[in-house]
């Protein structure tokens, strides 16, 4: 594992501020995708906040999700609206750089729809950088254990959450491996146990698809924690 520690949270998040203002200086649209989770809306409140909600270059970003349940907008259970809520709506960003999953719509219909927009969007079906939380249960994106097709050959796929039947609508395996950078991000001591497994034993012989997914050409990292990493 390629592994950063930081004293805690708001650190880590800190330090991915720092680096999304970096793209958004390089004077090209920059593709990257967000998770949700609970350290994620720490970074949103960061990047509302001066200097990044000033001096990010926001029409540079596009943003895109990792996943998102296929409920309103406006569903507290919405990634898409989380973001909205606490950046979108603090900053000046273009509405065409906004690539939200639409958990409003029937989720096939959808599927077809986000698939084309990825196609015709993103070069290549290459991000830049792919931000990725991971579950207790080893899950990452909507990709869960002994449910993942790791070969499947689509940019996206339907997925349903193993304990409440929550229909949802995730990147592909495939589709996160092409890109330029994968970075996980995972906080708290409910994920120790499972980060000294995934750092301790062979990606093959565990059911974690957040242990065997990484970009197969870019950099995987591992941003975690001191209450993470307290195992490793």
């Amino acid at each position: 594992m390629n592994t950063v520690i930081f004293d805690n949270a708001q650190n880590a998040v800190e330090k991915i501020a720092q680096e999304l203002l970096a793209y958004s200086l390089e004077n090209r649209p920059v593709h990257i995708s967000l998770s949700g989770g609970s350290t994620p809306k720490l970074l949103f409140k960061t990047l509302a906040q001066v200097p990044y909600n000033t001096e990010i270059q926001w029409q540079n970003l596009h943003f895109w999700w990792g996943d998102d349940r296929m409920v309103l907008p406006t569903d507290p259970e919405s990634n898409y609206g989380e973001v909205q809520k606490l950046l979108f709506d603090h900053i000046q960003i273009p509405t065409e750089n906004i690539h939200r999953i639409r958990g409003e719509e029937p989720v096939e219909t959808e599927l077809k729809r986000f698939e084309q927009e990825l196609s015709a969007v993103v070069p290549e079906q290459v991000f830049d950088w792919i931000i990725l939380g991971m579950g207790t249960d080893g899950h990452t994106a909507s990709l869960f254990p002994h449910q993942t097709n790791f070969d499947d050959p689509h940019l996206a796929v339907i997925a349903k959450h193993p304990e409440t039947g929550q229909i949802r609508i995730s990147k592909t395996a495939k589709l996160i491996e092409q890109a330029k950078r994968v970075t996980y991000l995972v906080t708290g001591a409910s994920k120790a146990e499972i980060l000294k497994e995934i750092q301790t034993k062979p990606a093959e012989s565990l059911p974690y698809p957040a242990a065997k997914i990484k970009a197969k050409k870019g950099i995987t990292e591992w941003y975690l924690d001191k209450d993470a990493a307290k195992l490793l």
